[in-house]
Order: structure tokens, then sequence, then C-alpha cells
């Protein structure tokens, strides 16, 4: 899936912002990629981390939910 930014606080910052999620399936596991693609307005702009964080811990409540459910 792909999440591309139009508008909105991030485009305060960023020329050009893309979101990518894959799930991929590897015999019993299933691998999340998270892929932030984005075009600073600035030098002075920092790196997204703190989302890559959120996708991080976003990503570990659902595997704990999912494994909870099995």
């Amino acid at each position: 899936m792909e999440f591309k930014m139009l508008e909105g606080d991030l485009m305060e910052k960023y020329k050009a912002f893309l979101i990518t999620i894959h799930v991929e399936n590897k015999a019993d596991t299933e691998l999340v990629t998270w892929t932030l693609e984005y075009e600073m307005l600035h030098d002075d702009v920092e790196h997204p981390i703190s989302l890559l964080s959120y996708f991080i811990n976003l990503t570990k409540d659902i595997e704990t939910h999912h494994v909870g459910n099995k």
C-alpha cells in the first residue's frame, strides 16, 4: 500500500512525502516493511525519525494483537 501526502503538517517541511507498507509471507513468518520517501524543503529540516518510530510501534501493537488471537 502506498500513501502519498498531498497536504497537511508534513507538507510544511517536505516537498514530497510517500509512505509505503509491504507485507510478505515467508514460511510461517510475516514480514512488514515500511518505507518513507521524502524530499526536504530545506537542509535544516529534520529526518522524520519520530514518524518511523510510530510505525514501528504500530506494527508491534498489531503483532501483539494477532499473536494473542491465535
